[in-house]
């Protein structure tokens, strides 16, 4: 019997053989039908230039961003590995373009150039004869938006082109700090009267300050720390004290706060006791934070019922607290710039998932409740003070309040040039009469207007 040959079997495809599947692509390079091989030559070709110093234009200047500066990785191995495991597995290769870099480092370089830009142009102060009003123009230079510029030189990044230019807005960039101090300063001394002042810088943490240790009447402007003490004791609020917190907020209402601070203590409306051990407990609270002058002895309007007809000795602030110059400030509630200013600080940080409030009272205060309060402070509805002093719609989280011889405004306020924190206090002798709101109010829109064009200068 004769024997039959053997059929030889058929050749397995090698990894140079094999052929990329049509509607294959790898790092946005089409390789349908190509070699393995092939295809990956064809990637690492068009993918060169992606590791190539990308230019940067800035209206006349240049930045360089070289891959080494900004710790650039392109894992072309890695990507042609899972293009050839799924082309093995019998599908069409579909790998992403994937690319690394430190983009810190990339805003870090478009700050300094940002800041250069803002360099070339000039600011101007301007004044108005009719009215206290004091404003920053803007006259040349450029400014950079910085998130914008981020999106941009990620597309760019990823394209094989090694130019891109920036858009660029018209006008100077934020005014120097010293330049706002001056025109602060000389705007304060017009008052006839005390100013306190507190800027703070949400960026950089850089402040301003006119007499921030002058301690001044609390007023109403104490109703921020009420509500903090109030999301720090109860968990959640019923649908009563939801109410009572939006009083309290945004109607200025005392019997309200009163209400919410007796709740704290579990009793109800009316427990003018319940209150008085609330604010005491607020007020260490308030020292555990460091504010020393940031107190309220006993709750709103009850100086009569607890001193008068209960007997109680409610223990006064001295005549002359804090740090000169001093004010007549009520003996029972009071505050300072700075201290009032670092609430808001601590708010503004505690929305961000940061700061002393979470860490002290991570048991009933997150980021969303912290925002929560600054939700609040943004639905106060008076205009006429700080919010006066700023454009229509500004966003601003804010507290207001007055007393026969002192008006104030604190909040938080958010703007394009930037974020800050700004509290502004009034005070002046009274004789015979009451510090009025057509007097004071325009004043305390000076300052805030001031501030506000030191952030964002107008067209000259």
């Amino acid at each position: 019997m004769t024997a039959q040959p053997t059929a030889a079997p058929a050749p397995t495809p090698t990894a140079a053989s094999a052929t990329f599947l049509p509607g294959s692509e790898v790092a946005g390079v089409d390789v349908s039908g190509l070699t393995l091989e092939q295809g990956a030559a064809l990637i690492r070709e068009k993918l060169s230039a992606l590791e190539q110093t990308l230019t940067v234009t800035l209206g006349d200047e240049q930045l360089a961003l070289a891959p080494s500066d900004i710790a650039l990785a392109l894992p072309i191995d890695a990507m042609l590995a899972e293009a050839t495991a799924q082309t093995s597995a019998g599908a069409a290769a579909q790998v992403p373009l994937r690319l690394r870099y430190d983009v810190a480092a990339v805003r870090s370089r478009l700050n300094e150039a940002a800041q250069q830009l803002g360099a070339l142009g000039t600011t101007r102060l301007v004044s108005s004869t009719d009215t206290i009003s004091r404003s920053f123009v803007a006259e040349g230079g450029q400014t950079l938006d910085v998130d914008q510029a981020l999106a941009q030189i990620d597309e760019a990044l990823r394209g094989t082109s090694r130019q891109v230019a920036l858009a660029l807005n018209d006008g100077a960039a934020r005014v120097p700090r010293e330049q706002l101090q001056q025109a602060l300063e000389a705007l304060a001394g017009e008052w006839d009267g005390v100013v306190g002042l507190y800027l703070y810088d949400a960026a950089s943490g850089d402040t301003i300050t006119i007499n921030p240790d002058t301690v001044f009447s609390g007023a109403s402007v104490l109703k921020v720390p009420i509500m903090l003490h109030a999301y720090a004791q109860l968990p959640q609020f019923s649908d009563t004290q939801q109410r009572w917190m939006q009083e309290m907020i945004v109607d200025s209402n005392n019997h309200s706060a009163n209400a919410l601070l007796s709740a704290t203590k579990g009793s109800t409306p009316g427990d003018t006791e319940a209150a008085l051990a609330a604010v005491r407990q607020m007020t260490e609270e308030l020292k555990s934070l460091g504010l020393e002058h940031t107190y309220q002895s006993l709750p709103y309007e009850s100086g009569d019922y607890l001193i008068k007809v209960r007997g109680m000795k409610i223990p006064k602030g001295p005549a002359q607290e804090g740090k000169s110059p001093f004010t007549e400030a009520d003996p029972y509630v009071r505050t300072t710039p700075a201290e009032m200013g670092r609430l808001f600080v601590l708010l503004g940080q505690c929305a961000q998932g940061a700061g002393d409030l979470l860490q002290r009272y991570g048991e009933s205060l997150t980021p969303v409740r912290c925002q929560e309060m600054l939700d609040w402070l943004t639905r106060n509805d008076d205009t006429t003070r700080m919010v006066a002093g700023l454009p229509a719609g500004t966003k601003v989280a804010h507290k207001s309040g007055w007393v026969e011889d002192m008006q104030a405004d604190a909040g938080l306020v958010s703007s394009p040039g930037g974020d800050y924190v700004l509290t502004i206090y009034l005070y002046q002798k009274q004789r015979n009469s009451y510090l009025s709101d057509e007097e004071a109010t325009p004043w305390l829109a000076a300052f805030s207007r001031l501030v506000y064009s030191a952030y964002n200068p107008g067209k000259g």
